[in-house]
Protein backbone atom coordinates (compact mmCIF):
# COMPACT_ATOMS: atom_id res chain seq x y z
CA UNK A 1 0.00 0.00 0.00
CA UNK A 2 2.96 2.55 0.92
CA UNK A 3 4.72 2.14 -2.33
CA UNK A 4 1.61 2.31 -4.35
CA UNK A 5 1.25 5.59 -2.40
CA UNK A 6 4.61 6.31 -3.38
CA UNK A 7 4.10 5.54 -6.59
CA UNK A 8 1.14 7.45 -6.68
CA UNK A 9 2.64 10.92 -5.52
CA UNK A 10 6.17 10.60 -7.98
CA UNK A 11 3.53 9.87 -10.86
CA UNK A 12 1.32 13.42 -9.58
CA UNK A 13 4.65 15.38 -9.37
CA UNK A 14 6.10 13.91 -12.71
CA UNK A 15 2.81 15.15 -14.43
CA UNK A 16 3.10 18.88 -11.99
CA UNK A 17 7.16 19.06 -13.78
CA UNK A 18 5.31 18.09 -17.58
CA UNK A 19 2.87 20.88 -16.86
CA UNK A 20 5.40 23.37 -15.65
CA UNK A 21 7.09 23.11 -18.31
CA UNK A 22 4.59 23.00 -20.94
CA UNK A 23 3.29 26.43 -19.08
CA UNK A 24 7.01 28.09 -19.23
CA UNK A 25 7.31 27.24 -23.66
CA UNK A 26 4.08 28.90 -23.87
CA UNK A 27 4.84 31.84 -22.35
CA UNK A 28 7.52 32.27 -23.37
CA UNK A 29 6.62 31.70 -27.38
CA UNK A 30 4.15 33.63 -27.11
CA UNK A 31 6.25 36.66 -26.16
CA UNK A 32 7.88 36.04 -29.49
CA UNK A 33 5.14 36.93 -32.33
CA UNK A 34 4.96 34.78 -35.16
CA UNK A 35 4.21 36.58 -38.78
CA UNK A 36 3.95 35.25 -42.50
CA UNK A 37 6.22 35.86 -44.72
CA UNK A 38 3.55 38.20 -46.75
CA UNK A 39 2.87 40.42 -43.91
CA UNK A 40 3.11 44.01 -44.57
CA UNK A 41 2.75 47.60 -43.17
CA UNK A 42 3.32 46.62 -39.03
CA UNK A 43 6.80 47.53 -36.98
CA UNK A 44 7.34 43.81 -35.77
CA UNK A 45 7.68 43.36 -31.78
CA UNK A 46 11.24 42.83 -30.87
CA UNK A 47 12.44 39.12 -31.03
CA UNK A 48 9.39 38.14 -33.92
CA UNK A 49 9.77 35.59 -36.18
CA UNK A 50 8.41 36.50 -39.78
CA UNK A 51 8.29 32.65 -40.93
CA UNK A 52 7.36 31.17 -44.07
CA UNK A 53 4.10 29.87 -42.94
CA UNK A 54 2.55 28.86 -46.60
CA UNK A 55 5.79 27.15 -46.87
CA UNK A 56 6.99 29.22 -50.06
CA UNK A 57 10.39 29.18 -50.27
CA UNK A 58 11.74 25.56 -50.25
CA UNK A 59 10.30 25.25 -54.19
CA UNK A 60 13.36 28.25 -54.89
CA UNK A 61 15.68 26.32 -53.10
CA UNK A 62 18.53 24.21 -55.04
CA UNK A 63 20.98 25.03 -58.10
CA UNK A 64 19.54 27.17 -61.12
CA UNK A 65 21.32 27.26 -64.40
CA UNK A 66 21.29 30.57 -66.66
CA UNK A 67 22.81 31.66 -69.77
CA UNK A 68 23.88 35.21 -71.08
CA UNK A 69 26.71 37.10 -72.78
CA UNK A 70 28.53 33.67 -73.74
CA UNK A 71 28.81 32.65 -69.93
CA UNK A 72 26.87 30.45 -67.62
CA UNK A 73 26.13 30.97 -63.96
CA UNK A 74 24.80 28.59 -61.62
CA UNK A 75 23.22 29.86 -58.58
CA UNK A 76 22.58 28.04 -55.33
CA UNK A 77 19.54 29.47 -53.08
CA UNK A 78 18.79 28.31 -49.93
CA UNK A 79 16.39 28.79 -47.21
CA UNK A 80 18.06 30.03 -43.62
CA UNK A 81 16.56 31.36 -40.17
CA UNK A 82 18.38 34.91 -40.31
CA UNK A 83 18.42 37.13 -37.16
CA UNK A 84 18.52 40.35 -38.07
CA UNK A 85 20.07 43.32 -35.89
CA UNK A 86 20.15 46.22 -37.66
CA UNK A 87 17.02 47.57 -35.70
CA UNK A 88 18.06 49.71 -33.13
CA UNK A 89 16.59 47.42 -30.02
CA UNK A 90 14.08 45.55 -32.25
CA UNK A 91 15.83 42.49 -33.31
CA UNK A 92 14.15 39.50 -35.20
CA UNK A 93 13.93 36.47 -37.05
CA UNK A 94 13.55 35.72 -40.65
CA UNK A 95 13.15 33.20 -42.90
CA UNK A 96 15.10 34.16 -46.21
CA UNK A 97 16.71 32.98 -48.94
CA UNK A 98 20.61 33.05 -49.67
CA UNK A 99 22.16 32.75 -52.80
CA UNK A 100 25.75 31.94 -53.73
CA UNK A 101 27.00 31.46 -57.21
CA UNK A 102 29.73 29.91 -59.74
CA UNK A 103 30.19 31.76 -63.28
CA UNK A 104 32.21 30.47 -66.13
CA UNK A 105 33.09 31.30 -69.77
CA UNK A 106 32.41 28.88 -73.26
CA UNK A 107 35.72 26.87 -72.56
CA UNK A 108 34.45 26.06 -68.69
CA UNK A 109 37.16 28.69 -67.10
CA UNK A 110 35.91 29.89 -63.88
CA UNK A 111 35.60 33.66 -63.56
CA UNK A 112 33.52 33.59 -60.44
CA UNK A 113 32.87 31.18 -57.49
CA UNK A 114 31.35 31.98 -53.97
CA UNK A 115 29.65 28.86 -53.91
CA UNK A 116 32.02 27.54 -51.03
CA UNK A 117 31.75 30.88 -48.39
CA UNK A 118 29.34 30.28 -45.30
CA UNK A 119 25.94 30.94 -45.14
CA UNK A 120 26.69 34.43 -43.25
CA UNK A 121 29.03 35.25 -45.93
CA UNK A 122 26.52 34.80 -48.96
CA UNK A 123 26.59 37.40 -51.45
CA UNK A 124 22.78 37.00 -52.49
CA UNK A 125 20.38 37.36 -49.56
CA UNK A 126 16.57 37.12 -49.86
CA UNK A 127 14.24 39.73 -48.41
CA UNK A 128 10.29 39.14 -48.89
CA UNK A 129 7.73 38.76 -51.64
CA UNK A 130 6.86 42.64 -52.47
CA UNK A 131 3.33 43.17 -52.42
CA UNK A 132 3.59 45.20 -55.85
CA UNK A 133 4.05 41.95 -58.45
CA UNK A 134 4.81 39.29 -56.41
CA UNK A 135 8.04 38.93 -56.92
CA UNK A 136 10.51 37.80 -54.23
CA UNK A 137 13.43 40.40 -54.16
CA UNK A 138 16.85 39.91 -53.10
CA UNK A 139 19.70 42.25 -52.35
CA UNK A 140 23.29 41.32 -54.16
CA UNK A 141 26.66 43.07 -51.66
CA UNK A 142 30.45 42.16 -52.90
CA UNK A 143 33.21 43.50 -51.16
CA UNK A 144 35.57 41.17 -53.33
CA UNK A 145 33.69 43.36 -56.84
CA UNK A 146 34.36 46.75 -55.55
CA UNK A 147 31.54 46.67 -53.56
CA UNK A 148 28.87 45.89 -55.85
CA UNK A 149 25.76 45.99 -55.11
CA UNK A 150 22.28 45.90 -56.80
CA UNK A 151 18.48 44.19 -56.16
CA UNK A 152 17.46 40.93 -57.76
CA UNK A 153 14.08 40.02 -58.80
CA UNK A 154 12.76 36.47 -58.96
CA UNK A 155 9.42 35.05 -59.71
CA UNK A 156 8.47 31.38 -61.16
CA UNK A 157 7.36 31.61 -65.16
CA UNK A 158 5.17 28.44 -65.10
CA UNK A 159 3.25 26.29 -62.94
CA UNK A 160 5.97 23.43 -62.62
CA UNK A 161 8.14 25.64 -60.91
CA UNK A 162 11.31 24.69 -63.27
CA UNK A 163 12.57 27.60 -64.41
CA UNK A 164 12.80 31.77 -62.80
CA UNK A 165 12.78 34.83 -64.21
CA UNK A 166 16.23 36.76 -62.83
CA UNK A 167 16.31 40.30 -63.14
CA UNK A 168 19.08 42.18 -61.49
CA UNK A 169 19.50 46.40 -61.14
CA UNK A 170 23.23 47.27 -60.47
CA UNK A 171 23.12 50.21 -57.96
CA UNK A 172 26.88 50.36 -57.55
CA UNK A 173 27.61 54.10 -57.47
CA UNK A 174 31.36 54.77 -57.49
CA UNK A 175 34.59 52.73 -58.40
CA UNK A 176 37.51 54.09 -56.55
CA UNK A 177 41.08 53.61 -57.54
CA UNK A 178 41.95 51.02 -54.96
CA UNK A 179 39.51 48.76 -57.01
CA UNK A 180 41.41 46.00 -59.10
CA UNK A 181 38.73 46.48 -61.56
CA UNK A 182 39.45 50.49 -61.35
CA UNK A 183 40.13 50.62 -65.34
CA UNK A 184 38.64 47.26 -66.59
CA UNK A 185 37.04 47.74 -69.82
CA UNK A 186 34.64 46.20 -70.10
CA UNK A 187 34.02 45.99 -66.06
CA UNK A 188 33.56 42.36 -65.31
CA UNK A 189 30.08 41.54 -64.94
CA UNK A 190 29.11 38.74 -61.85
CA UNK A 191 25.23 38.50 -62.69
CA UNK A 192 23.05 38.61 -65.59
CA UNK A 193 20.89 41.53 -65.83
CA UNK A 194 17.84 39.80 -67.22
CA UNK A 195 18.06 35.77 -67.67
CA UNK A 196 15.85 32.27 -67.22
CA UNK A 197 17.10 30.22 -64.86
CA UNK A 198 16.42 26.21 -65.16
CA UNK A 199 16.55 24.27 -61.79
CA UNK A 200 19.41 21.79 -62.34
Amino acid sequence: MVQKHLALNKNIQTMKNIFFIISLFTIISCKAQTYPLRTYGIEYPTNSYIKDTNNELPSYEGIWKGVWNNKTIYVTLKKIKRNFTHLENKPYYMDILIGKFKVTDTNGLILFDNTNTSDDEAKIEGGKFRKSDDNYSLTYADSEMCNMNGFIKINFTDTTKTKLNWQFSDMTDIITPDCPYYNANPFPEPLPKNTILIKQ
